[in-house]
Parts: C-alpha cells; structure tokens; sequence
C-alpha cells in the first residue's frame, strides 16, 4: 500500500503522525511527506521520504501577527481562550490554513497521482488531502493531534477548501474519512467518533550532553515552551517563573531550543541550566517534574513517562489540555503570572500528583498503539472506489 501523508509546515504537525507512518513502514508499507517548510527537513531526519510541495514559500507571512511580543501573546490568548469556550477550531483557523492549503494542493495533488498513491493521511488542518482524496477515490485518514474530537471539522471546512476544489474540477464533497484519535477516550474532550491510536514520542534526535547522563544530584524540573510559543512570545514572560526556580531547591533545565534570545532572563539563577535543542523523550525519564505551556505532545509524552505536570496555558488548545492535566489527576495548571515557590514546591512534593501520573502512565502503556492500525487501514485502502475523478 502507498500512503501519502499532507503534512502542514510545522513540526508540531509532524511530530505526531511519525508513528503511524513508521508503523506503515516496518510492515512494508511504501510512505511518502508531502510537507514544506521545516517539516521537510524534519521529515527525512526522522528516516521517512519527503516532498516540499510548495519550496519557497513564506508560510510566515501568510500568517500576519502583531509586532510586539506582548501584543503577539495577548492574540495567542484571545483565540486559545475562544477555543476552550467552544471546543472546537475557530473559524479564523480555518480560513487561515485554507490559504496555506492552496499553496501547497497542486504538487500535492500531482505527488499523489503520479506516485498513485492508494490512502492519504493527513494533519488535522491539511484540508488539502481531503480534496486530493476525493480526485483519486481514496479514503483519507486524519492523524489527530489534539485531545479534542472534531468529528464536524471536516464538514466545516469544506467551505473554506470549495475554491481549491473548483480549480481542479472536483466535487466540493468529502472523502470517505476516518479520524484517528490522538489519546484514548478518557483524556479526549468535544464530540465525534474515531478510532483511538497510542501516541509515540518523537521530537528529533541529538547528542546526548554528559550532564544529562550523570546521576542527578538534586530533583530535576524542566521548563519548556514546546516548538512554537517561544519564537511567538520571546522569553521576558518568563522572567517570574525563573525567579520562582532560583527559590526552590531543585535543578531546573531551561529548554527553549536554539535560537531564543535569553538576554531577558540574564542573570539565570544558579539552579538553572539554559540548554540547546534536546528531545524532550531524552530529558522525561530522569524528571520529578515538568512545567510546559499545555501543548498537546508535551503533555501526553508527559503523561506517559509519569511525570506530575505544571501547565502555564499560552495559547490554542493549552487550556482545554491544561483542564485536562488537573482532571486527571496528573498536574496542575497556573497562569504564567501567578507562579510561585509553593506551586513549584506542590508539584515536586505532592504525592497524590505523583501517584496519579503513575497509574495513567500505566493506562496509556496498556493502549493499542499506531502498529495495530496498520490492518485497519489496509482493509479501508482495499475498499476504495473503482475509479478516481480525472
């Protein structure tokens, strides 16, 4: 079977599909990205075959945001906070992607057809592939990336992708679609069914520093802001919660990649240690805690290695996963602002948070994970219609 994955260009829309497209693979399964932007560099370090269907493009400016990073976070907030109100993805989102869909849907669409491609899965927002399932008469498979159902999305933004379809003469009409879950059913939120999918960590590789190989001498708390919220916001918002570090007794790991300016939190405390670039499923298993911005692969890849988790919601979805932590049992979740020594101090040191991490742990352990699927969407591929349009 030869399965083409629409990927949009973020790695946080990679990430998560890579362990169904390496499932696909060891089962002898032929895969191939259609992605641009970071995600296709991204895409051939992780072993995968990779297309940049839309080389060139500025997908940043696609997306216009305000000029300062105060003004940036406040929109961040107002749209993730109108998000946790509806559960579902606004329609502004939708009609953003849609312009990002039609710059990247005519290599697409040319990829899958010459490379005869027999399934399409796609990131939740790569509207694209479900116009390009519907020209070959192919199923299209969603790869979920969020704790939230939305089994009405693909309907809603089918308004948004009609002028896509009508450049190539297909039929404003949906694919046969099936939607993959991101976690199992007690942490998702909103509506819809799905088939459920164990998730796989996976955010690069590196080389591993000496320290991180060590036995830690004190407990260890990491703080990161996932892929996308630091290069949105900048590091001056955390200037508090870094104080509140250099008042607590533990080691802190500052981890908010390669190329964000620290000058704001200059001088860092003496129990903080700024790092570069390290894979966040390299740095979990020698944790007593994790602090994170709510984002949906920190805190599931958190939740799976049972580490108590502190959320400090920023934008999108954070919220809803941030509701998500606490009703779970597995963390706590603060705004930014408002974090404290003590907060700090309950998460290392509350055992009811510790021992709730350790029992979900063991529940997501227990879940089907992506190499099961295989099967499924092989007997769905086999269904296909008899002939594609055009």
């Amino acid at each position: 079977m030869r399965t083409l994955f629409a990927i949009s260009p973020g790695l946080d829309h990679l990430y998560p599909a890579l362990g169904l497209a390496w499932s696909l693979r060891v089962a002898g399964h032929d895969v191939v990205v259609a992605t641009s932007g970071p995600a296709v560099e991204a895409a051939t370090r992780a072993g995968l075959a990779a297309v940049d269907v839309a080389p060139g493009v500025d997908f940043a400016a696609l997306f216009p945001r305000p000029a300062t990073p105060a003004d940036r976070a406040r929109m961040m907030r107002e749209r993730g906070r109108a998000m946790t109100r509806t559960l579902a993805t606004p329609e502004i989102i939708l009609d953003r992607f849609a312009v990002v869909n039609d710059r990247m849907l005519d290599a697409t669409l040319e990829l899958a057809r010459t490379w005869r491609a027999d399934l399409v899965v796609y990131s939740r927002v790569q509207g694209l592939a479900l116009v390009v399932a519907r020209a070959l008469g192919v199923p299209a498979v969603e790869s979920g990336y969020s704790f939230l159902r939305e089994g009405e999305l693909p309907g809603r933004f089918l308004p948004h992708l009609a002028p896509l379809y009508e450049r190539h003469g297909i039929p404003v009409e949906l694919p046969r679609l099936v939607q993959l879950h991101f976690a199992p059913e007690f942490m998702m939120r909103g509506d819809g069914a799905g088939w459920s999918v164990r998730f796989m960590p996976y955010q690069g590789g590196s080389v591993l520093p000496d320290w991180l190989l060590r036995p830690r001498e004190r407990r260890r708390v990491v703080i990161t802001l996932g892929t996308v919220v630091p290069g949105v916001t900048g590091a001056a918002g955390l200037r508090g919660l870094v104080d509140a570090a250099g008042a607590t007794d533990a080691e802190f790991v500052l981890a908010l990649g390669d190329d964000l300016d620290l000058s704001p939190l200059a001088p860092l405390p003496d129990n903080v240690r700024a790092v570069g670039w390290t894979p966040l499923s390299s740095l979990l298993p020698t944790l007593d805690g994790i602090i994170h911005h709510g984002g949906c692969a920190t805190t599931l890849s958190s939740a799976q290695a049972g580490v108590p988790q502190l959320a400090i919601p920023q934008g999108a979805d954070n919220w809803i996963n941030a509701d998500m932590i606490e009703d779970s049992g597995i963390g706590l979740q603060r705004e930014l602002a408002d974090v404290g020594p003590a907060d700090i101090d309950r998460l290392l040191g509350d055992t009811a948070l510790s021992g709730s991490a350790r029992v979900v742990a063991a529940e997501l352990a227990r879940q089907p994970g992506p190499e099961l699927a295989v099967p499924r969407l092989v007997a769905l591929a086999a269904e296909r219609e008899t002939a594609g349009i055009g």
